[in-house]
């Protein structure tokens, strides 16, 4: 089973402060695990998703508290619109998020993958002030520069193409074999 591993501020959050670790014998999902981690950015709460295996993230602004419960059913709505902004096909967005219906949530396992999104989170916090906080800011644009931000642990490569790398081998896409996932 999948897991959406969150951190301890989140876990607090969301009244689940002692997250079971499960040991599970099920192959694991195309893209692994996810993190989540709760931050408050211009007084307001701010969720960033990260992928274990290819540090590709997304950003939830303006989260409400009594939204932290359906925590796993925000992040598969989230999913799937960013991987639409991404422009992957519409039956590789349906197949993922199809993976992670039954997320168990957990706590984190991986430094690394913690510490790579305290450095997303800091790019965040940057972009936001830019843009003039929260309000004004195009959550669409910061995720998409987010993952267009080369990564120590991958390498120096995107986020993006670490995904696009990862589903090339996983996905047959109908027609002449792309060179690409999606394009941009």
């Amino acid at each position: 089973m999948p897991h959406l591993r969150c951190t301890r501020k989140l876990l607090s959050a969301i009244g689940c402060p002692q997250a079971a670790e499960a040991v599970e014998a099920k192959p694991a999902p195309t893209l692994g695990d996810w993190y989540a981690h709760l931050l408050v950015i211009s007084r307001k709460r701010v969720l960033l998703f990260t992928n274990e295996s290819t540090l590709y993230s997304f950003v939830v602004v303006g989260v409400r508290k009594a939204a932290l419960p359906s925590l796993t059913r925000m992040f598969l709505e989230h999913l799937a619109r960013n991987l639409a902004d991404d422009d992957l096909p519409a039956y590789v967005i349906q197949r993922l998020t199809g993976e992670y219906r039954n997320l168990e949530i957990a706590g984190t396992a991986n430094r690394s993958v913690v510490g790579s999104m305290n450095d997303l989170a800091n790019l965040l916090e940057h972009h936001v002030r830019d843009a003039g906080g929260v309000a004004g800011c195009d959550v669409r644009a910061i995720n998409r520069q987010l993952n267009r931000t080369p990564h120590k642990p991958l390498g120096w490569k995107f986020a993006a193409e670490a995904l696009q790398e990862r589903l090339l081998g996983v996905f047959v896409v109908p027609g002449p074999r792309p060179s690409r996932v999606f394009l941009n």
